[in-house]
């Protein structure tokens, strides 16, 4: 493991998302998933899904919801979407901090084990490349606007989706960044 800038894992989480709207119509790929473990005993706690966050997601947040509202059919919701994301949303890595969220189901043991340590290793891995390094965890209130801004952009691609959830928020501490050969 060799040392990186922080703005290397920003842009690659920028590159596999962009391609993977792209090239895969929205289907996420293995680099998007988080795999965390407890910083001092290196025991693995789960995998995540994880969604990376704007630095200012409010409007984002907002145009999410209109985009849901202003049709009833899920298809053309999740068109748009792919269309949105696949577009130049991911263009500008500097528009994000490398801060991600993942939507769990309420009070599942695998959130609550998250919450309760508030700092944990996170680790990212697709074909040759990753990264690891620490986040701490915070649980997301529903009025917080990274919680909907999480909340919509998951309804995309799970029209099923309702409040009856968690969202965790991932603040990376941005010492000791490890790119992963």
């Amino acid at each position: 493991m060799s040392r990186v800038g922080w703005s290397d894992f920003v842009i690659w989480q920028c590159s596999l998302r962009q391609r993977n709207f792209r090239m895969f119509g929205g289907k996420p790929s293995e680099g998007t998933i988080a795999s965390f473990s407890n910083i001092k005993s290196n025991i693995q706690l789960g995998d995540i899904r994880s969604i990376l966050i704007e630095n200012d997601c409010e409007n984002t947040a907002k145009m999410f919801e209109f985009m849901h509202k202003q049709t009833h059919d899920p298809e053309t919701r999740f068109d748009k979407a792919v269309k949105f994301f696949s577009a130049e949303y991911y263009n500008t890595p500097k528009n994000f901090n490398g801060s991600f969220t993942a939507t769990l189901p309420y009070q599942s043991k695998i959130a609550k084990d998250l919450v309760k340590k508030k700092n944990v290793a996170a680790q990212f891995f697709e074909r040759d490349t990753g990264f690891s390094f620490e986040v701490n965890v915070t649980k997301l209130k529903k009025n917080n606007s990274t919680w909907r801004y999480t909340f919509w952009h998951n309804r995309f691609f799970n029209p099923a989706l309702n409040n009856d959830i968690e969202i965790l928020y991932f603040s990376p501490v941005k010492t000791g960044l490890k790119k992963i050969n």
